[in-house]
């Protein structure tokens, strides 16, 4: 027993001296902290300890109502926020003060209160430029400046539509910078602007310069649009490749409208003149007529012919193709549109060639070759319903070769009225000719 209590009494004696230790270096531990919490970096927050008190609360308080979309709430405290605070606290202090003063302009705005609006919308353009001058580059993201003043060229079009043609500067550098990482919203607006200009051109001089810019910036915006459509497609994000895809056909759908061929030709012509050497202006040139389909002038098939000899590119191919089958030449004209096929595994233009190269293919008498090329222009543009109208076409044209069957070739037309209706059920825009 007694022996027992000693060996207890020899245990409690261990347990205590490891508790006094282990209770000596948490102390310790404690000592080393506090100084560190104590020199804590507050200067961010301004000069004096009363500054660092007052940033941080308002800070806080706005940040709290905002979270909780209190908006009306968080105003008040954004802008004690930035009375109080240095200009460099928080980025989240312009990203976020820009969305709270274009609900109050939206609220001036709707109390036809002009005069707080046109103030609020003011304050909004304030805003981003200092944001850009305290943020210029963040370690994400190194061009911050560029994207910011994208973002408030355009909000300048859509809050100060007035003096929509001031934010040109603003596009134009921020897409300088940017260029494949432009926003395709960004890319769709400044092409929008520029249509503006157009419309708004007085004169034959004024006119012609738009055109021009128009037909420049066309190119320009085009190869923009598919550098960032193929950097969404490489990280797997389909919803933004889907939207530089959208932004492609909406610049499509306002060049063709805009652009005229009778327009065209004589600046197009002005500037290869200027520069005869110059390839990439004749590489240009040949994209936007080909674009626009002006195949039928003096300068088509020359500016073809001198690409192609020095670029045997999808374009220059598919233009020679043009010009030889316009001529009836098919047999002549297929080598050239198959080449284009081969040359563009993966541009923009692949269905359009491969339907050219099914269509001339179909013409020239090949008629398997025909229904392959349509086979792949429907994998290459689902939505199309044009290459099922040329396998059906294609179908029908083996009538002959099939009238001594039992059915003496009715079958072929009923399979090429399968493939028609399968045009009207896809695209609606065939049925007329389906």
């Amino acid at each position: 027993m007694a022996r027992s209590l000693i060996v207890e009494n020899a245990d409690v004696h261990h347990m205590t001296k490891n508790i006094l230790l282990t209770g000596s270096l948490f102390a310790t531990f404690l000592l080393i902290l506090a100084p560190a919490a104590q020199c804590q970096d507050d200067s961010k927050y301004g000069d004096t300890p009363e500054q660092q008190a007052a940033c941080k609360e308002n800070l806080s308080l706005y940040d709290t109502y905002y979270k909780q979309k209190n908006y009306d709430d968080a105003y008040p405290f954004w802008i004690k926020t930035c009375e109080v605070c240095p200009p460099k606290v928080s980025q989240n202090m312009y990203t976020r003060g820009v969305n709270l003063l274009k609900r109050q302009m939206k609220a001036a705005i709707k109390a036809k209160d002009n005069t707080r609006a046109i103030a609020l919308r003011d304050s909004i353009f304030i805003f981003y430029d200092l944001r850009i001058q305290h943020f210029p580059a963040t370690t994400k993201k190194p061009d911050n400046g560029c994207q910011v003043l994208a973002r408030k060229a355009m909000d300048w079009t859509s809050l100060n539509k007035r003096a929509a043609a001031e934010a040109r500067p603003m596009f134009e550098e921020a897409i300088d910078c940017l260029e494949g990482r432009s926003d395709a919203a960004v890319l769709n607006g400044y092409y929008a602007l520029l249509v503006e200009a157009l419309n708004g051109a007085e004169g034959a001089e004024a006119k012609e310069v738009a055109i021009g810019d128009l037909l420049n910036e066309y190119l320009r915006l085009s190869d923009f649009i598919e550098a960032g459509r193929q950097r969404e497609v490489a990280a797997a994000d389909s919803a933004k490749a889907a939207k530089y895809s959208t932004t492609q056909k909406n610049l499509d759908e306002i060049f063709v409208q805009v652009a005229k061929c009778e327009d065209m030709v004589p600046v197009l012509t002005k500037k290869m003149e200027a520069a005869p050497e110059d390839i990439d202006i004749k590489k240009k040139t040949l994209r936007l007529l080909n674009e626009k389909g002006c195949t039928d002038n003096d300068i088509f098939l020359p500016v073809a012919e001198a690409v192609y000899a020095v670029d045997k590119n999808a374009d220059a191919a598919y233009s020679i193709g043009i010009q030889l089958s316009k001529k009836g030449d098919y047999k002549g004209a297929l080598p050239y549109f198959e080449e284009s096929v081969e040359l563009c595994t993966d541009c923009p233009k692949r269905a359009r060639n491969l339907m050219k190269a099914g269509q001339v293919a179909k013409n020239a008498g090949q008629v398997t070759k025909c229904m392959r090329y349509a086979r792949q222009a429907a994998k290459a543009d689902p939505g199309n319903g044009e290459p099922y109208l040329l396998l059906g076409d294609a179908i029908a044209s083996m009538f002959s070769s099939c009238a001594d069957s039992p059915l003496q070739g009715r079958e072929v037309y009923w399979l090429a009225a399968d493939y028609y209706e399968r045009a009207k059920a896809i695209d609606s825009n065939v049925a007329s000719k389906a």
